[in-house]
Parts: C-alpha cells; structure tokens; sequence
C-alpha cells in the first residue's frame, strides 16, 4: 500500500469537504429555483455566499460562526472557508471567546469597521469641512479647511494640497480609502462629474476634474442637501418616505422614498428653494421672484431681522416683540411651503440644518399645526421630525456614498 504525507492527506481531505460543502450549498439554490431562474454559476454562488457572511457579520457586529451557519444556513465548511478569505482580506477580526450556552465557547467574530474608509467634503462660501468615516459611518476624523470659494485655480489646488495632507497625517493606509465625495450646492449631471446649475457660488459648469487632477482618489460630485439626507435616513433607518427640508444658509431639500433618496427624471427632485411662494415676491438668486429661498433661508431671516441669529434667537426667547413677530411668520411662511408638499407626496417631514438647532419642542408643535391648517383635505397634524444638526452631517453623507457602493458590491 503506497505511502502519502500526512499533509497532503489532509489538504486532500480538507478539499473534499470544501466541494462537498459547496455542492451542498449549489443543492440548497437549486432546490429554491434560484440558480435555475437566474443562471448562477457554481463561482456566483460561491461569492453570494460571501457576500451573505460578510453582510451578517457587518449588520450583526458581533457574532459566531455557530451562529453565521445556522442564520444563513450554510454548511459549516462554507462558513469557514469565507471566514478564512474575509480575515486574509483584513474585513474581519477575531475578539474574544462569547459565553457557552452548553458547548465550547465560541469565537467572537467582528467587522473591522476600518478595513476600509470613505472621505467625505462639503464645499461652502467660506470653507471646506472634511470627514472621514468607517464602514459604519463613525466619524474617526474631521477638518476645516479655512479659504473662502473662488473659481481661481488656485483654490483647487490649495483645497487639494490641504487635503492630501490632512490625509497622509491620518493613522491608516491610502489603500483602505474608498474614495472622495465631494458635496457642493448646485444641481449635479448624473454621472457626477458636473455641476450643471450652480448659481450659489457662481460655479455652474465646474468639473469635478478641477479636484481629481490634484487627487489619486476616486471622486464625485453630489448634491448638499441630498448628501444630508442619505445620511439622515443611514442614522435613523425607520424612516422611510419623507422629505428632507435642509435649513441652512440658503434653504434646500431632498425627497426620500423608500427609505432612498429619490432623484427624479432630472435629478431635480426635492429643490424645493425655487418654489414660488409669494408670486412677484423678493428677488431669489435664481433669477425668479417670490421663491421659497428668498423667505425661509436662515439668510433670508438674517437679513429681515438685521441682526445675527443668535442675536435673534435670544431675544425671541426672551418674549421681545419685534422678533416673536419676525419669527411667526417665518413659520406661517415655512408651514405652507411644507403644506404644499404634504397635499402632492402625503409624507412625513425632517428639519435639518443648523438653523433646526435653534427650534424648541414649542415651534416643531406651531409648525405642524400651522401645516395642517394650510391643508384644505385633512385636519390631522403634520409629522415633522427633527434631524441632525451635526455641522458635518453633509459631508458625512458625501463620505457614505462610496461607503454604501463597498457594501452593495463587496
């Protein structure tokens, strides 16, 4: 009888298991129809089934190979082959031994949330906010890069050159990071390349070649308050159809349905800013008159007030008249516009935006009062939620694109 290593043997054996498994794992599609409907070769199946461990482990964020098996019900060889490529492939880490519930202890099992990151920037009149996040959106850092927007070449360069260099003083490899998103007031072309309507900063037809040729990153362009609300809707995932109203320095908005942005056929979706409010009203940036910007922005009350928001918003709360004045009519003004919305798309409401920071409990109940007043159908008080005021919520939200293409994909 010939002679074999012990080894060899066992890679042999080991082999064996692993296309039984795999067989066996074949068999479990076959026998639901999937293969059959849609094609799947054995290497397809074999990579949704990474793509499946992979998913659990991130989603669950602590859990064992018991229990993978038994979730996704796969064989236990398969389970452990996909450990194997995940941990050589940094994605994956082992903790520490989980309580016994009656056998050996099993083997914590995490997502290294690091393993890859995303950047993410907001372009505004004064600066530039950078935030870098992990897999689950973590911030693990953030910058401001003080210099005022100019369509100068220069200004291209010097944004870029800070970056680069916030980002080689940062404790991880360039290799793990995703990629750069870039949030930017203005319509977007769909490809993410170009700003195709950009009255704001005066940068309609920039391209985003003006960054990437300072970058070795991939890059793309997105919409501010679309970048916000993704991020909104990635924090707090019970929210599933709503719109989005951004209440910043100049006012915008997002439309989410199903729990995802929608764009709309031009992309033009949720610019609620350039509804007309009061037709033949005060001059908007656009071009148009009466538009929504040019009463319900955090400049438009700036300004009517003539003196600064915290100025305003203290004596507001002291009971001075001008601006308990001032204020109520912001919020008859703020109420129609979401009245409108309401009576076309019946959904709930998110403020965002730093101004959302200075509303008290008392004005979120005045506006959905207001707005359901406005409604000539219902009665029934408007549901308006408050979002994140966090100052980097918009350029969190450009870093989650590339964030959510890795989990989509991976």
């Amino acid at each position: 009888m010939p002679c074999y290593d012990k080894s060899i043997l066992k890679l042999i054996v080991t082999d064996f298991i692993l296309v039984k498994a795999d067989i066996l794992d074949l068999l479990c599609y076959l026998q639901g129809g999937i293969m059959a409907q849609s094609n799947l070769t054995a290497h397809e199946v074999k990579k949704i089934n990474r793509t499946k461990v992979f998913q659990y482990i991130y989603e669950q964020r602590q859990t064992s190979r018991p229990d993978i098996a038994t979730s996704l019900h796969l064989s236990f060889p398969t389970v452990s082959q996909n450990l194997i490529d995940l941990e050589e492939s940094g994605l994956i880490e082992k903790g520490d031994f989980l309580e016994s519930t009656g056998g050996r202890k099993a083997q914590c099992l995490l997502c290294r949330a690091t393993s890859r990151i995303a950047v993410g920037m907001e372009i505004l009149r004064e600066f530039v906010s950078v935030s870098v996040i992990d897999l689950y959106g973590t911030v693990l850092a953030h910058h401001i890069i003080n210099l005022p927007y100019s369509n100068d070449p220069y200004y291209f360069l010097e944004v870029c050159r800070a970056l680069n260099e916030f980002i080689a003083a940062l404790p991880y490899d360039p290799s793990v990071i995703l990629g750069i998103g870039i949030a930017i007031q203005g319509l977007i072309s769909p490809d993410g390349q170009t700003v195709t309507f950009g009255k704001v900063l005066g940068h309609t037809g920039l391209s985003l070649s003006r960054f990437q040729e300072h970058l070795n990153y991939p890059c793309i362009f997105l919409h501010d308050s679309k970048a916000a609300a993704s991020a909104q809707i990635w924090f707090q995932k019970e929210i599933k159809d709503a719109v989005y109203v951004s209440l910043n320095r100049n006012i915008g908005g997002a439309v989410i349905l199903n729990g995802t942005v929608f764009e709309g056929n031009s992309l033009i979706s949720g610019t609620l800013e350039h509804m007309c409010l009061i037709p033949d009203g005060k001059p908007c940036y656009c071009g148009k008159n009466g538009c929504v910007e040019a009463y319900c922005s955090a400049n438009a009350l700036r300004e009517e007030a003539g003196e600064s928001l915290e100025l305003f918003f203290a004596k507001l709360r002291s009971g001075e008249a001008n601006e308990v004045r001032l204020w109520d009519t912001f919020l008859h003004r703020l109420a129609r516009v979401i009245s409108n919305i309401r009576n076309i798309l019946d959904v709930d409401f998110m403020l965002g935006g730093f101004l959302n920071a200075y509303f008290c409990p008392e004005d979120y109940e005045t506006l959905s009062c207001l707005a359901a007043e406005n409604c000539g159908i219902s009665d029934e008080k408007v549901r308006i939620l408050s979002g994140s005021h966090d100052d980097q919520i918009t350029s969190i939200g450009a870093g989650l694109y590339y964030i959510r293409a890795f989990l989509e994909q991976i």
